[in-house]
């Protein structure tokens, strides 16, 4: 870490141990311990964890390799593309001009853009791209990453393709909208987004490792991690700092690279309600809109449920930003959590009822880590009550379960108990948390109601193997021993 980062670190997150901020050892070495595994199953290629309580660094470790090629491994100064993380940055510097009244959300975006003043999309509002209900599309980008000349040239695009469905119709995440929100702080303040950020967000917050990388000449390039897609265990490398720059300019909705210690500087923002050493950078109004659940969130390109971690809540996006709460509408008050994620394996929380920020961030691009971090994080973080006192009833369901169908060969699937509820693991994917049984005693996946699962017992009440219920057909997965072959089941 360099001098500067290190003394902008200690000094907005001095170092303390667990127990004075009221956590266990056991319990920040648990979470480190599960991203350790990442990188011995390899499902990272590396990997860095920062997990900050009461303002105070409990943990601050890295893991694995910057780029497994070179054998170069990982350094706590390493700078991550976090992707979509970028968009909270946008949406912030839009709600900046709102508070200066240049602006209002419910503003028509051609106003500021003329390549929305068509019939298509001259009814799409500032507010509607910072809530993804813009109707616009994931993403315009067709061709190849220079596509367009700049970001105004890329938000007339955007404009003149128009929407996909009624503006406000629902949610769609979009980078499209994400990028002409950009494209309107550019129109009004007469500078580019990535200038804009710097001088209104990083600089007053001190995030001096955190920049829009689109010139070759930056010195922090060098620091930049090499960016790996693939699968676990079938990492490729696809890009590497000694390289042409990823992106050729700012966007919205991604181009971003930051550090952990940056990021949660930036959460802290948030936290505590728009103010940063001293200064008002937003107003109460303007965290209000940024933090209060506005749709459901659903994955990309799709209307499926996203996938969450944090067992009995859902994942909600407000305003540039993804909020963690139960039940289908709920009010702000019963955020338990918000941050973002982004696709190349990054991902930042922050719990306000616990003065808690987590931040980890991996250069392996995948969500499927991130994910499960969160059902780690909420197993041994959070408040919890009695979670760890598995009731009666389920100590014979779980175990071992060995899966031979379709990817998985001799496979263990684990059923677990985490967060005070039944679980099933499966490696690669997510541990998916289960629901009370129905009727014929299946339990559906509480992320999806296409997947169940049911157990086999015996006459006295053993339980023999689980049996996953999927797409119309049954897998039965003997218990505590693996099997040569087993076909599915009508």
């Amino acid at each position: 870490m360099s001098v500067s980062a290190a003394a902008q670190e200690k000094a907005a997150f001095p170092v303390a141990t667990p127990e004075s901020q009221g956590v266990s050892a056991a319990a920040v070495r648990r979470v480190a311990g599960e991203v350790k595994e990442y990188v011995k199953n390899g499902t990272i290629v590396g990997g860095e964890l920062l997990i900050i309580k009461n303002r105070k660094t409990i943990l601050h470790e890295v893991y694995g390799e910057r780029d497994r090629e070179d054998k170069r491994v990982m350094e706590r100064d390493t700078i991550f593309n976090v992707r979509s993380m970028t968009k909270p940055l946008t949406g912030v510097a839009v709600q900046m001009l709102a508070d200066e009244g240049k602006l209002r959300l419910d503003d028509p975006v051609a106003k500021y853009l003329p390549g929305f003043d068509t019939d298509k999309s001259k009814a799409i509002t500032i507010e509607q791209l910072l809530q993804h209900r813009s109707g616009l599309p994931l993403s315009i980008i067709t061709v190849k990453m220079d596509q367009y000349s700049d970001l105004q040239a890329q938000a007339k695009a955007i404009g003149e393709k128009g929407p996909q469905f009624t503006p406000g119709e629902k949610f769609w995440y979009s980078d499209a909208g994400s990028d002409a929100a950009a494209a309107v702080v550019e129109r009004i303040s007469g500078t580019t987004i990535d200038r804009f950020v710097a001088e209104r967000i990083l600089q007053p917050l001190g995030m001096a490792d955190t920049f829009y990388l689109s010139k070759a000449e930056d010195p922090r390039k060098k620091r930049v991690a090499s960016l790996y897609f693939g699968s676990p265990g079938k990492w490729t490398r696809y890009w590497m700092p000694g390289g042409a720059p990823f992106y050729p300019f700012a966007w919205g909705s991604q181009t971003l690279y930051s550090t952990p210690a940056d990021y949660a500087r930036f959460l802290a923002l948030w936290m505590d309600g728009g103010i940063a050493s001293g200064k008002r950078l937003l107003s109460n109004e303007a965290i209000a809109h940024i933090l209060t659940p506005v749709s459901p969130m659903k994955a990309l390109g799709n209307d499926g449920p996203y996938p969450c971690g944090f067992f009995g809540m859902k994942p909600h996006y407000g305003q540039m930003s993804m909020l963690y709460a139960p039940g289908e509408s709920p009010a702000r008050t019963e955020v338990r959590a918000f941050g973002h994620d982004g696709s190349d394996g990054t991902g930042a929380w922050a719990f306000p009822e616990e003065n808690l920020i987590v931040c980890y961030f991996t250069q392996s691009r995948s969500q499927v880590s991130t994910i499960r971090l969160e059902t780690t994080i909420q197993d041994v973080l959070l408040r919890r009550e009695s979670a760890d006192n598995v009731p009666d009833e389920l100590k014979p369901l779980i175990g071992t379960y060995y899966a031979n169908f379709g990817p998985f060969k001799n496979t263990p699937f684990q059923v677990v108990f985490r967060c005070g509820k039944l679980a099933l693991d499966i490696p690669s994917q997510l541990v998916f948390e289960l629901s009370e049984p129905d009727k014929e005693g299946r339990r559906q996946f509480v992320l999806t109601n296409a997947t169940a699962v049911s157990f086999k017992k015996d006459s006295g009440g053993k339980v023999l193997a689980l049996v996953l219920h999927e797409s119309g057909m049954s897998f039965e997965l003997p218990r505590d021993k693996p099997v040569d072959d087993e076909r599915p089941k009508k």
